[in-house]
């Protein structure tokens, strides 16, 4: 004689089941989380299949929602004509940005140190028509721009960048008389890596720079632009 399962029975198998597949969901999705973008600048990644990924990060489109990019290239006062330095480019998340606001007559110079990051700006550049904009195989001590800009431009790099003091005296060379240098970087709490306000300061007036203008508008970054003490 076939019995009816109790329904009381049915209804939490059903509810142990939906919280398995609700479980699953949840670990799926973590496995595609994207985080705060990467950057290659100060470290190379060469390991098979993570390339796509990092590409990913880095044009992720969350990030858009707190790095406020075009506020950001707004705030640099660029104008026509005017050669910048992308510090760490990557994949070009600036580059571009700062290209159309330089204009053609401009340039934009994406250094960066992993050449696989400066193919991807080159592919892009070719399809942009983006003539003003050039990349520089750079070394992790030296940028090597190939001349003088008015601004070296940093963003989510600089806390790992080798002996920065040195790094940004030297680094004093390739600016124009009046050149700026602008920094990005995630402030503490906002994510694994990071470097204090206070450490960047310190570490700029150590190199010979003044703090020209500090903005307070990214959620997750300290953005700071210095320029040179006068001799």
């Amino acid at each position: 004689m076939m019995t009816t399962p109790n329904r009381s029975f049915i209804h939490l198998r059903w509810r142990r089941v939906g919280a398995l597949l609700l479980l699953g969901a949840w670990t799926l999705a973590g496995c595609f989380q994207v985080g705060p973008p990467a950057h290659s600048f100060g470290h190379k990644h060469k390991q098979v299949g993570v390339q796509e990924g990092r590409h990913l990060r880095y044009q992720d489109p969350d990030r858009y929602t707190w790095q406020f990019p075009d506020r950001v290239v707004k705030a640099l006062k660029l104008e026509p004509g005017m050669k910048v330095a992308d510090l760490g480019a990557g994949t070009g998340y600036f580059t571009f940005r700062l290209a159309e606001a330089v204009g053609d007559a401009g340039k934009v110079y994406a250094v960066d140190i992993d050449e696989e990051m400066n193919a991807s700006v080159d592919k892009q550049a070719v399809k942009k028509q983006a003539e003003n904009v050039q990349t520089i195989l750079a070394v992790e001590h030296d940028p090597l721009i190939l001349e003088q800009v008015d601004l070296i431009f940093s963003v989510n790099a600089y806390h790992h960048l080798k002996d920065r003091t040195a790094y940004f005296k030297n680094a004093a060379r390739y600016l124009k008389p009046g050149g700026r240098v602008a920094i990005i970087d995630f402030r503490e709490g906002a994510f694994k890596h990071f470097t204090k306000r206070e450490v960047v300061l310190a570490e700029f007036q150590a190199a010979g720079y003044i703090l020209d203008k500090q903005h307070g508008f990214l959620p997750r970054q300290n953005f700071l632009i210095f320029s040179r003490v006068a001799k």
